[in-house]
């Protein structure tokens, strides 16, 4: 039986290990890499593959929670036979357990966040080539029918700068209601409609990748905690991506770009020694 201690934050339990110590699953304790209000994540190791994992498990007095169930079983409908780089790999599924959890792909690198606190903005090619990675990333989950609804750039982490997205615990099937004045996602990043509690939509995920751009293109905040999020971006320039960015911040998803135009502007404003792709690639997805 694993031990607890309380949270500093929120003064709730939290699972206590000593490193080296099994968890559910098998797998070793290595560091607590994360606290939420339901479940805790930790950075393990799997003796079987030999490599760093992460864990995502309940809190102790979350452990029979539905939410916290919900939880875990969005990161597997999301995960679960992965096809895309973008997006980690899904190791196991102990939803069922006695103790339920999770074990994910760790990937190594500082977040989007953290790069843009330390670096500053990224030049356009960058920016495009991100954005080119991340929708295509996007359009894997939703070709699967599944929204992220949580895209910031504290959801991006950068391995070898090629953007992977993580935590996928909002996750929602396309079509489901929300509900009433209980909207998911973050400030500043959450479209309107997703604000306004309306059912879930892929182009709610174009607006955040939307403000995720506008964030590494300008250095502005989407959303700061000292002023609210920034509801009328201003991207200087009139260039092809500048216009992009703003066109998937429009407040009427009908106004906003389809997945392959957005992708057809992200790739033609990547020089071509950054493309990851071959140079006779002419057609895109959508």
């Amino acid at each position: 039986m694993l031990d607890t201690e309380l949270d500093d934050q929120d003064g709730a339990p939290v699972w206590w290990c000593a490193p080296g110590s099994e968890l559910p699953g098998g797998y070793r304790a290595w560091d607590r890499l994360g606290v939420g209000l339901r479940c805790e994540t930790w950075l393990v190791w799997s003796v079987p593959l030999w490599c760093p994992a992460v864990l995502k498990l309940p809190r102790p007095h979350q452990v029979a929670h539905p939410r916290a169930a919900r939880s875990l079983g969005r990161e597997v409908a999301a995960l679960e036979g992965n096809p895309h780089p973008a997006l980690p790999r899904l190791y196991r599924d102990g939803t069922a357990a006695e103790l339920p959890h999770i074990v994910i792909e760790y990937v190594d690198g500082p977040t989007l966040e953290e790069e843009l606190g330390v670096n500053g903005p990224l030049e356009e090619p960058e920016v495009a080539l991100l954005g080119a990675q991340l929708l295509t990333g996007l359009l894997a989950l939703h070709h699967r029918g599944i929204a992220h609804v949580d895209v910031k750039p504290a959801n991006v982490v950068l391995r070898d700068m090629r953007p992977v997205l993580i935590d996928f615990g909002s996750a929602r099937r396309i079509g489901t209601p929300q509900p009433p004045r209980r909207p998911v996602g973050t400030p500043g990043y959450a479209a309107p409609e997703l604000e306004d509690c309306a059912p879930i939509t892929a182009g709610m995920d174009h607006y955040a990748l939307g403000a995720t751009l506008r964030e590494a293109l300008t250095g502005q905040l989407a959303f700061d905690p000292a002023t609210g999020p920034a509801r009328s971006p201003r991207l200087v320039g009139a260039s092809a991506l500048t216009r992009l960015v703003g066109a998937l911040l429009e407040p009427n998803p009908a106004d906003r770009p389809s997945t392959a135009e957005a992708l057809t502007t992200f790739a033609g404003a990547v020089p071509a020694d950054l493309r990851p792709w071959p140079v006779w690639v002419d057609v895109v997805p959508g």
